[in-house]
Formats: structure tokens, C-alpha cells, sequence
């Protein structure tokens, strides 16, 4: 739609990367947020979003690259062109989810976090970052739908630039994303367990991506009748349900509530001088053999010969 935003001589800059850099900035300084709500470490967190973004930015070309090998075979130098636009979505979701873990498990000793609640506390600027994504691919002509008139359909360029009616793809996507951002902001803090606001985003977000891509008219690889990035979709939707479930089935672990140290223990006095560590004086070790004994004779009664 407007793939350059402006140009100074034979220097332009592109409007698909400003929007995608102005989401990751806006995503980094929600992640420093979100860390320091959830784990009163912003400054971790915001390392942590740095580095998964490189892992997103290189893993996703990848994808990318290997997606569309035959037109990058023929021009190698297109494959560093990041700013020429071309990410594969799925390939960054994988290299951040590393980064997350390996970010986790070097942080073990350090911090009590896990990896959850690191996951957590980059939800807000995952949300809000993909959702400049699809404006960015709106703008780019990347992800443009496929050719057709009517509801839904606009008048939008595919990424050379050729004009057509053809549905409004990245409009949808934009607008999806939005509502999950929105939908997730006020229900920050009330997830019931670590991990729970991260795996329902990805849910919802993959489960609706993935009816999405059906409308989708860029070049792909297939397997059978879906492209490569829905059987990914499915992949990461059974993933987080099964996700969820193990940890709702899990829970998290209580400690019981210890008994006060006076005057609150049982009220029949058993268990006391154990619990206190000290040794059972005569007199009541006779009184308990007499509990019991009566307790037999009232469950039994006296045996008849």
C-alpha cells in the first residue's frame, strides 16, 4: 500500500521496517514493564526480550529463506535484505521460545523465576509487537490475501507491487491481533497459574492464524492441501493446550499451615510431647494404653467364648 514511507535523494526508508521497529521498541519497553510487576527485574526482562529478538529476527529469515529457496538461490545477496521484508512468523515464534529457555536455564542460579513467568512477562509486547507486523505487511505488501471481489475483499498490492482486488489479508490479521492485545491488557495479574497467560495467548492466536492463512495468496510450500506455516499452527495450538493442561493438572504446591506453638495443638492432647521433640513420661504413656483399650472394647465389644 505505501511500502516506502519517505525518500531523501537515492536514500528511502521503508515503511515496513519502521513499523516493525517501532513495534519492537514499543514490545521491549512492555516486557521492562511486565518484569517489573511480575518479578521485580525489568532490566533481565528487557535483556531477555533483546536477545529474543535476534533469535526471532534469524530463525524467522531462516524459515523464510528456506521457504522461498528458489528465489533466493538465484540472488544470494537478498538473504541479508531483512528490510526488503520476508520473516517467516512461526520461524521467530521457535528461535524466541529458545532463546526464553536457554535465557531460563543460564538464570537458574541467579533468579527463582521460571521459565513461565519469563514467558509471561513478554506477553504484552509479543501481543502488541505482532499486531505492527501485520500493519507493517499491510503496508509492505507482504502476506497479501488471495485474488477475489466482494465482503471483505480491497483494492491492496501484493509485495511487487501488482495491484488487485484481493482480500484484505493483513486488515484482518491487524484487527485479530489488536482485539487479543486488548482482550489480554486488563487480565494482567489475574492468570491463576505461571505460564497460563503465554500458552492462552499462543493458543488463540495460532488457532486463529491458522483459518487465516486459508485466505492467504503468497507463494508457499504445501503439505497435502495446507501450507507449511498451517501445519505449524496446529502444531503450536496442540502444544499450548497440552501445555495448559499439565500445568492446571500440576498446581501449584501449597505448604500446609503449621500448627501455632501454644495453646493450638489437637484438641484430645495426642501427639504433643512427639511434635515437641521430647520423650513420653510413664504416666502418660498408661493413659494412652488405656485410650485405646477403651476404644477396642466400644468399636468391639467384649468377645463371647
Amino acid at each position: 500500500m505505501y511500502p516506502t514511507l519517505f525518500s531523501i535523494g537515492r536514500f528511502s526508508v521503508s515503511t515496513y521496517t519502521v513499523l516493525l521497529d517501532l513495534g519492537l521498541l514499543l514490545g521491549l519497553l512492555l516486557a521492562y514493564a511486565e518484569g517489573k510487576r511480575l518479578l521485580e527485574d525489568g532490566e533481565s526482562v528487557l535483556d531477555l526480550g533483546l536477545w529474543a529478538v535476534v533469535g526471532g529476527i534469524v530463525a524467522g529469515r531462516a524459515g523464510f529463506v528456506l521457504a522461498n529457496w528458489g528465489v533466493f538461490a538465484e540472488d544470494w545477496i537478498r538473504v541479508v535484505r531483512i528490510w526488503e521484508g520476508g520473516l517467516s512468523f512461526q520461524g521467530a515464534f521457535v528461535g524466541g521460545l529458545l532463546v526464553i529457555a536457554a535465557f531460563a536455564r543460564l538464570r537458574r542460579g541467579e533468579s527463582q523465576a521460571s521459565i513461565w513467568l519469563y514467558a509471561d512477562a513478554l506477553t504484552p509486547g509479543l501481543a502488541l509487537g505482532i499486531a505492527f507486523g501485520w500493519a507493517a505487511c499491510l503496508m509492505g505488501g507482504c502476506a497479501y490475501g488471495v485474488l477475489g471481489e466482494g465482503f471483505g475483499h480491497a483494492f491492496l498490492p501484493d509485495i511487487y507491487g501488482v495491484e488487485a482486488y484481493r482480500f484484505a489479508t493483513q486488515a484482518v490479521g491487524l484487527a485479530f491481533a489488536l482485539v487479543l492485545f486488548v482482550g489480554f491488557w486488563p487480565l494482567r495479574g489475574r492468570w491463576p497459574f505461571a505460564g497460563a497467560s503465554f500458552l492462552t495467548y499462543v493458543l488463540i492466536y495460532f488457532a486463529g492464524h491458522l483459518f487465516l492463512e486459508f485466505t492467504r495468496g503468497d507463494e508457499a510450500l504445501y503439505l497435502g492441501t495446507l501450507r507449511l506455516s498451517q501445519v505449524l499452527d496446529v502444531v503450536f495450538v496442540f502444544a499450548a493446550g497440552a501445555g495448559l493442561l499439565a500445568l492446571w493438572w500440576s498446581g501449584p504446591v501449597v505448604p500446609e499451615p503449621e500448627q501455632a506453638e501454644t495453646g493450638d495443638g489437637p484438641p484430645d492432647g495426642s501427639g504433643t510431647d512427639q511434635e515437641a521433640g521430647t520423650v513420653p513420661s510413664e504416666a502418660g504413656v498408661e493413659a494412652q494404653l488405656r485410650q485405646m483399650a477403651g476404644a477396642v472394647v466400644v468399636r468391639g465389644g467384649p468377645r463371647r467364648r
